[in-house]
């Protein structure tokens, strides 16, 4: 097919229109805070920087210097202090690019080939790529041990694995969960070398509505920056404790990724900077996904009711999922909401939950959805799932985007 400059204008601005006129419920999305602040970035987008502050001696034993970059390199390093800081971590560094490339540079920067690995499996929420990345580094992997009955990891036959099989490293890469899942016994362990992604958390980590896997024990948190944390186009991750493990990661991610990426640094350290952006969008975040699940109980939605998932204890978080009969129906749910511009996922359930779908509150927040809607939403949903898209439906959905654009948080005229 033909591209041409005019007609990948045009697909943008219908782009554009769509998500004006949509309600997006899609738990990894992200509408970055940092629409706001590119008009003071942009001109850094091209620039190779390094996050690396050198003295004339240092800088003339590198392998190469470009010049006019050092008060760059200076904030993205304060940057990256801030990171660390906010996170109670003793270093951490912004090189990374995304969350699965920040799964292999780990791991081929920290591991040798042979040595193995413990994962959060698929079914209880790992993420579906992670065995595969492992496997054709030359690692071996073993699975944590399931409890499909309470939606969770089963601690006590996992920590008898543990005991029996001596992982070198504990990974886990929760990608999927209605509860934040209590993994301190894992950060506890003596003996492997443990590793926390937090890219569904990071925002609510950072506010303190969930503990900290760093103060769980973990050594390594990994995290992508444009999931739960409204961010650009990046990933992170901090240490806890400075040594030999931070020193082995910094050489990896040296020699792995070339660039700082430094516009994209300077985002993140903006977007952290907006405290009050961010203590909102939080609270909303997960207020709205607790009033939505309610909501759509309340008309009769076949939601999985995050009760059944291990402890009353656990906090909330922004995952809704809603089951199904079977993937033909699951599919059918996901095109009649998509026709009346409410977007989620398709999506096979953990825990051998079959087919269905997954929704969330990210975007939404940031947009302005908010309590006073989301009975309306439900509704929308419900009738959307049971009688099939209208366009009826489809124009009360536009009408709540609009509405809810006066309370948006990333002021609307940057995206709508």
């Amino acid at each position: 097919m033909a591209v041409s400059r005019d007609g990948l204008l045009r697909s943008l601005e219908q782009q554009r229109r769509l998500l004006a006129s949509s309600i997006v419920l899609t738990p990894t999305d992200s509408l970055p805070f940092s629409l706001a602040d590119r008009e003071h970035t942009a001109f850094l987008h091209g620039l190779y920087i390094s996050d690396k502050v050198r003295d004339r001696e240092a800088s003339k034993a590198a392998v190469i210097q470009f010049g006019g970059r050092n008060a760059a390199a200076r904030d993205i390093a304060s940057i990256h202090r801030l990171l660390a800081d906010s996170l109670g971590a003793a270093e951490g560094s912004l090189r990374l690019l995304a969350g699965l490339q920040a799964h292999t540079a780990t791991f081929m920067s920290i591991s040798r080939i042979g040595q193995t690995v413990m994962l959060l499996p698929e079914e209880a929420g790992g993420h579906y790529s992670t065995h595969a990345i492992l496997q054709r580094l030359g690692l071996k992997t073993i699975d944590m041990v399931v409890d499909y009955e309470r939606l969770c990891v089963d601690h006590s036959a996992t920590l008898n694995l543990i005991e029996q099989a001596r992982p070198d490293f504990v990974f886990v890469d929760r990608s999927e969960g209605l509860r934040f899942e209590d993994f301190s016994f894992i950060g506890g362990l003596d003996g492997p070398t443990t590793i926390f992604d937090a890219s569904q958390y990071l925002s609510q980590i950072l506010s303190d509505r969930y503990e900290n896997p760093l103060a769980w024990g973990f050594d390594l948190m990994l995290f992508t920056l444009h999931k739960s944390f409204p961010g650009p186009q990046k990933a992170g991750i901090v240490c806890r404790q400075r040594g030999q493990l931070w020193e082995k990661m910094l050489s990896g991610l040296s020699a792995l990724v070339s660039s700082s990426h430094a516009e994209n640094s300077y985002l993140v350290g903006l977007a952290l900077l907006r405290e009050e952006w961010l203590e909102q969008y939080v609270s909303r975040l997960l207020s709205t996904a607790l009033e939505l699940e309610t909501q759509l109980l309340r008309r009769g939605v076949s939601v999985v009711v995050r009760e059944r998932q291990g402890q009353a204890t656990w906090p909330a978080t922004h995952h809704i999922w809603i089951s199904s009969p079977d993937k033909d129906k699951a599919y059918t749910q996901f095109e009649s909401l998509t026709k009346v511009n409410i977007q989620t996922n398709y999506r096979k359930l953990p825990y051998n939950l079959g087919y269905g779908l997954r929704l969330g509150t990210s975007v939404s927040s940031i947009c302005g959805v908010d309590t006073p809607q989301l009975e309306s939403l439900a509704e929308i949903i419900q009738v959307a799932i049971d009688d099939g898209a209208s366009a009826a439906l489809r124009s009360r959905v536009g009408e709540l985007a609009r509405s809810a654009q006066a309370t948006a948080i990333v002021p609307a005229q940057l995206w709508s």
